[in-house]
């Protein structure tokens, strides 16, 4: 610090602009060292003033690097983002190989801190490969460790122990105690995820000795953070309590606030097992107020956000818990709304922030070249896959380019939102439902809403219903012992049963329903209308198709309907209330089989509607039905070569009714490039409908069917849902969407489908709803021998407003 201060005394005495900037830099890089992290980013604003004074590039570059990281270590991943980012623009400019590098690291970490694997490893490759270039030894170490946390991140325990153990001896040939005890910590992760506890702790004790003689505290914080981890999944709780206190008051005292929620998350869990509910009450309590704070910095756009809100969800649980036992099933229920489609919820009631109104020319220039690069790719790849004679070297070759232009686009709508706070709506605390809200979503005494909270080892089933018309609603919980890797194993097990038309599936689906709804049985006694906001896994689970003690499937019994959340459900029945009435059947705008009579490329006929991309003869007939159904005077239908991707954008907004009747792809690596076909229409479109540019319409239907294989499905975002097709409906403005949950037999989906819109046309006089019209058409098909197994009727499900 003296030394500093006599560096700004005499620099300032001689008028040299560059070492006052470079003592302000040193400061802040001091201050970042000693943990102090408000009192260094005001020395690190006033070297980065005074080298833009100065018109130092690389100065600014190393200002906005040490922004970066105080930021980060603050918690505010927006800013931390900005300053990486445009640390990394001046690099470039210049072509200063090594500022690259450590750009590029900034970002890696950032995004590996919100939870975006996906991109933390390709800036981590980018900034390896410039590593490499420069010899730079202990950079290309840390990067290594640093991509085997990602890999750890992804599951994939084999490949980052590999690396690890690799780097391991390379620290050990080096003499770095303090690279090999953060190398070691790192081991005992991946044995702690393979649940070898003993070793795990071996290796996080001897990193944590490694770690004190390297005087490296921070690292020390998370190093007990994973060791209280082990302590509670060896149940070993009065250990876990002490060891989780000293990274609590650690991580207070180093001021890492990302570091104090995981230390409290885990000391909630460890007083949870001493039956200290009271105090673990009080440490949920904080933890999630540094949740909720934090990802409010999230740099990035809805995604980011969603992604990072995921690591926090251990605190929501644990709270909803601790209610659970003491037996506040009303108040339990709220915490698990609070944990459920917050990102939906904030984009729902506060609309999405139109980002060309605030970019500059030079952005807007880019964000034209990333897309057309991504059209051009699109329509490369397609042509290719299509051809008889596939090139397989080729194929691989585009796939790479396009998922790199995705990579590529991705970064650079987060950087937007960098880089313009204006972009981000103002979030707070969303409103979430409450208990007298719950009425309003039971029409009647014969209805009740199920929600689920999947956990590590429970799943929480909340059930509420009124006892009658003017009765308060009752809310009951109930703790089932079901883990989360257990479901997910027997809730796939039965989708393919059903997805394969397997007839040994009844057994199945009697289990599902005697672990998952019996024990509410009595409550659900007499309802013939549920609405389930499903978790985790259970977005794969029809509902409708499991078998009651009666030998009864559920269908048979109520109608059904899912939703995000108590929540969103709440804001999609506002939306539907606040729709101009229409009288008799709404306008319709269908569009069906796009590939019908194209020439450019050799097909044969499909049964799936699937990414074959065959002709679908029945799509044609579905589509031409619902335009005779609904009357030439209320609706269009486009089939072939019409139904265009550029006409569905153009006059999607007017409709009432969406139908799209063609073949869907699902991408599960990223979901909301999962899309739909159409054809291809001007030079800036490739026929491809993605979840993305879903998201981007304006629409004003009241309902949106995507009669195509697997659009319900996408990437389960923990506490999200399912981030995919209806997710995006939801935020471009339909409150009810009916999609599918496996590949679907194209006969018996245009039968489903004609049957569905023919009883929603008589519901609109009858009362009857949207859940009440499906289900009809659902029984008429299992009433036929020929297509009496669920795979048939029980794919397609409504999501949102059932009413």
């Amino acid at each position: 610090m003296q030394y500093i201060l006599l560096q700004r005394a005499v620099a300032e005495k001689i008028g040299d602009q560059t070492g006052i900037a470079g003592s302000w830099l040193n400061l802040g890089l001091l201050k970042h060292s000693q943990d102090d992290h408000e009192n260094g980013v005001p020395a690190a604003m006033k070297a980065l003033t005074v080298y833009q004074a100065e018109g130092n590039k690389r100065g600014m570059s190393l200002a906005q690097e040490n922004l970066s990281s105080l930021y980060r270590s603050l918690g505010d991943h927006r800013r931390a983002f900005d300053f990486a980012q445009k640390s990394l623009r001046l690099s470039e400019e210049s072509n200063h190989r090594r500022g690259m590098m450590t750009g590029l690291y900034k970002l890696s970490i950032i995004y590996g801190m919100q939870n975006n694997s996906v991109q933390a490893m390709a800036h981590q490759r980018k900034a390896l490969a410039l590593a490499e270039e420069l010899e730079d030894t202990i950079s290309i170490a840390m990067l290594r460790h640093d991509l085997g946390v990602e890999y750890l991140a992804q599951g994939k325990l084999d490949r980052a122990l590999e690396i690890y153990q690799q780097l391991l001896k390379q620290m050990e040939s080096l003499g770095d105690r303090g690279g090999v005890a953060m190398v070691r910590d790192q081991i005992g992760k991946i044995y702690a995820e393979q649940k070898r506890y003993d070793e795990a702790l071996t290796y996080h004790r001897a990193a944590l000795g490694g770690l004190d003689a390297a005087r490296n505290r921070r690292a020390t914080v998370v190093t007990l953070n994973n060791i209280t981890a082990v302590l509670i999944a060896q149940e070993n709780y009065t250990e876990a309590v002490k060891v989780g206190a000293e990274a609590v008051v650690l991580s207070r005292e180093k001021g890492r606030i990302g570091d104090l929620y995981v230390a409290l998350i885990n000391q909630g869990y460890a007083q949870v097992g001493l039956s200290r509910l009271q105090e673990a009450r009080q440490t949920f309590t904080e933890a999630i107020s540094i949740i909720e704070k934090l990802r409010t910095q999230a740099a990035g756009g809805v995604q980011e956000r969603q992604r990072y809100f995921e690591l926090g969800l251990g605190a929501h649980h644990g709270l909803l818990g601790v209610l659970v036992k003491e037996n506040q099933p009303a108040e339990a229920l709220i915490f698990a709304e609070r944990a459920k489609a917050r990102v939906l919820l904030e984009m729902l009631q506060q609309g999405r922030t139109r980002v060309n109104k605030t970019m500059t020319a030079a952005e807007q220039e880019e964000e034209r070249r990333l897309r057309s690069d991504l059209t051009q790719l699109n329509r490369q790849l397609a042509r290719l896959t299509q051809s008889d004679k596939q090139d397989a070297s080729r194929v691989s070759e585009v796939e790479a380019k396009l998922e790199k232009a995705r990579l590529d686009f991705e970064d650079f709508q987060n950087g937007l939102y960098a880089a313009h706070p204006e972009l981000k709506t103002q979030r707070g605390e969303a409103p979430v439902i409450n208990v007298q809200e719950l009425a309003s979503l039971l029409p009647d005494a014969s209805s009740a809403l199920l929600e689920y909270v999947v956990t590590n080892d429970k799943t929480y089933l909340f059930v509420i219903t009124k006892p009658s018309e003017t009765a308060p609603v009752e809310v009951q919980a109930y703790a089932l012992s079901l883990k989360q890797d257990e479901l997910a194993t027997q809730i796939e097990s039965f989708r393919q049963q059903l997805a394969t038309r397997d007839l040994g599936f009844r057994g199945s689906a009697v289990k599902l329903y005697d672990v998952l709804l019996k024990p509410a049985e009595s409550q659900l006694r007499g309802k013939n209308n549920i609405v389930i906001a499903p978790d985790s896994s259970l977005w794969d689970l029809p509902f409708q198709a499991l078998v009651n003690n009666n030998n009864r499937y559920m269908i048979e019994t109520a109608s059904i309907t899912y939703a995000p959340s108590l929540t969103v459900l709440r804001e999609m029945t506002k939306r539907r209330m606040n729709q101009p009435a229409t009288n008799g059947p709404a306008t319709l705008l269908a569009f069906g089989d796009p590939q019908a009579g194209a020439e450019s490329v050799k097909r044969t006929a499909s049964t799936l509607r699937n990414h074959t991309l065959g002709p679908l003869p029945e799509a044609v007939e579905e589509v031409k039905a619902l335009g005779r159904l609904y009357g030439a005077s209320r609706s269009k239908v486009y089939v072939g070569s019409e139904a265009r991707e550029d006409r569905l954008k153009s006059e999607a907004s007017g409709a009432r009714i969406l139908h799209f009747t063609t073949h869907g792809t699902l991408n599960n690596a990223s979901p909301m490039y999962s899309h739909l076909t159409l054809a291809e229409g001007g030079p800036n479109d490739d026929g491809l409908l993605e979840a993305w540019e879903l998201m981007q319409l304006d629409l004003k239907a009241e309902l949106a069917v995507l009669s195509a294989c697997e659009t319900a499905r996408g990437r389960i975002g923990a506490g999200e849902g399912m981030i995919g097709f209806s997710w995006a409906m939801f935020i471009a403005g339909v409150p009810s969407i009916v999609v599918s949950q496996w590949k679907v037999e194209s006969a018996g989906t245009r039968d489903l489908m004609v049957n569905f819109h023919r009883s929603l046309i008589s519901s609109t006089a009858s009362s009857k709803t949207k859940s009440d019209a499906l289900r009809q058409a659902a029984l008429k098909l299992m009433k036929n021998p020929e297509t009496s197994h669920p795979f048939y009727w029980a794919g397609f499900v409504l999501v949102g407003d059932g009413r």
